[in-house]
């Protein structure tokens, strides 16, 4: 993190986007447009958000730089992923994720930037651990009495069907059709 605070503002594209934490305690501010962006489904983003999964962008370490409140910055090293999370010491808001592995690359919460960052979120990293809580898109309808709230309808009731059952549909559907022939 202290090469991203020591980073004299870079001019890629001229153009830059901030971001800023719940307090506004910390601003943060990157190139226009991000390298890339992904939704991240690991379990410890997932404790680090408190969310299903976080959605990330990904900038070049020298085309990020904290804008206002470096000193309000704590961060979490995690020996385990060779991780450093950074959060406002303040609002407790996710700022920074930056692994050993991609030295040069610094992660950002998306939900940081109320503005368009240059990249759509079209990846997924670890997709597997998705939770099976999560919302995967499925309908969902207005909850009558509830303005602003919907809800996924449960599915059906019906228990499923095993062979057995086959064999009393089969015989049910058999004495109607005697029934109709006769």
């Amino acid at each position: 993190m202290e090469s991203l605070n020591q980073r004299a503002p870079s001019k890629l594209s001229g153009r830059q986007v901030s971001g800023r934490c719940l307090c506004g305690a910390v601003e943060l501010e990157i190139d226009f447009p991000a390298f890339w962006a992904w939704h991240d489904h690991t379990a410890a983003s997932r404790r680090a958000h408190g969310a299903a999964y976080a959605t990330y962008i990904g900038c070049w370490r020298k085309h990020a730089r904290v804008a206002k409140g470096r000193r309000s910055i704590a961060s979490f090293e995690d020996a385990n992923t060779e991780s450093t999370r950074s959060f406002c010491s303040r609002c407790g808001t996710p700022l920074l994720y930056e692994r050993k592995c991609w030295p040069h690359i610094v992660n950002i919460p998306r939900a940081l930037f109320t503005g368009r960052i240059g990249r759509e979120p079209r990846y997924h990293a670890a997709i597997e651990e998705l939770p099976d809580w999560a919302y995967t898109g499925n309908r969902l309808a207005p909850l009558k009495g509830y303005p602003g709230i919907v809800w996924e309808r449960p599915k059906s009731r019906r228990r499923p069907r095993d062979v057995d059952d086959l064999d009393v549909l089969d015989r049910r559907v058999a004495s109607a059709r005697a029934r109709i022939v006769r």
